[in-house]
């Protein structure tokens, strides 16, 4: 039963590792049973950049904060705007900006 299972897991585990389209990283270690290789499966986000915006970059109007119609709709921050903006005032400050990263 024990082989079985033993088996079964890496079938499993084969399967998932020949689905993943491109690891984004890798980590070795020494086991006991000898080296040990683990790939991530998960695939990049997409809009990663965004994460990196700046008041400065966003700010159409100049006057140091962001407000919703400032943010292009397929921007991160788009779907993002009320979990950024901590005090619920409608604006985002570069304070509550660099929180989000």
């Amino acid at each position: 039963m024990k082989r079985l299972t033993i088996m079964l897991s890496a079938t499993l585990f084969a399967a998932a590792a020949q689905a993943q389209v491109t690891p984004t990283s890798e980590v070795q270690f020494e086991a006991t049973t000898g080296p040990v290789t683990v790939k991530s499966v998960q695939p990049p986000i997409p809009n990663s950049d965004d994460y990196q915006a700046t008041v400065a970059q966003l700010d159409q109007n100049g006057d140091g904060v962001v407000v919703r119609s400032e943010v292009p709709a397929d921007h991160a921050l788009a779907s993002e705007f009320r979990l950024v903006d901590t005090d619920r005032n409608g604006r985002i400050t570069d304070a509550e900006l660099s929180n989000w990263k």
